[in-house]
């Protein structure tokens, strides 16, 4: 589990490595093939000394699990035994990521998990358990490569990040405007990324929900 420089959380926990999909600006491929040449990215690689690290941290916090991965591709197994960790650590917030909603319903998760949702197109479905409905449910928008447009905010959703596509910034910023505008009217807090070169600083967290940060 490392510290990170991700704005929105504050520890990454990688249990598992790696993703198929297979996306030309994915930057967890780039890290992964940094450092681990000889393994293909494309190999989901278990670290089963990974699993027990949430265990030893004291401080609140919030934790994205799989930064370097996609849960879509993670078995039964794989959420069994990480889900067992969240369970024993009820303090921590534990953020999921993914680009197919539809994992979220096969099995139910704990109350402290939030779980999202990553789409660059405009499009993205969430298919959530009755048991997790009081999950909260995020939209992660990033890379921003497009103008979002049309009714694309789900009254599911109760959080939105947006970030750019590192190195390169996003040059519109109308494209910003529009989201926060949908995100104001439907009250629906939302965190702009620094690598956005957006000129305001926005980064809110759902009401009542977020682990302090120092």
């Amino acid at each position: 589990m490392n510290r990170t420089k991700i704005e929105w959380c504050d520890y990454t926990w990688n249990p598992i490595v790696g993703c198929k999909r297979g996306c030309p600006y994915c930057y967890a491929r780039k890290i992964h093939n940094r450092f681990n040449p000889s393994i293909p990215f494309e190999k989901i690689t278990r670290f089963e000394d990974r699993l027990s690290q949430p265990l030893t941290l004291r401080k609140l916090s919030r934790i994205f699990v799989g930064s370097m991965s996609d849960i879509e591709y993670w078995t039964s197994m794989d959420m069994y035994k990480v889900l067992n960790i969240v369970k024993a650590r009820p303090q921590h917030t534990f953020l999921f990521l993914t680009k197919n909603g539809e994992v979220y319903n096969r099995q139910e998760f704990p109350n402290n998990c939030w779980l999202g949702v990553t789409s660059v197109n405009g499009k993205y479905k969430f298919v959530i358990k009755k048991e997790n409905r009081h999950n909260i449910k995020f939209l992660s928008i990033e890379p921003l490569l497009m103008k979002w447009t049309g009714l694309w905010l789900s009254s599911q959703i109760d959080w939105i990040i947006i970030g750019g596509l590192s190195p390169k910034p996003v040059h519109k910023k109308e494209w910003i405007d529009s989201m926060c505008k949908e995100a104001d009217r439907l009250k629906i807090p939302i965190f702009i990324k620094q690598n956005t070169n957006y000129p305001k600083i926005r980064q809110e967290f759902p009401v009542n929900t977020s682990t302090p940060k120092e």
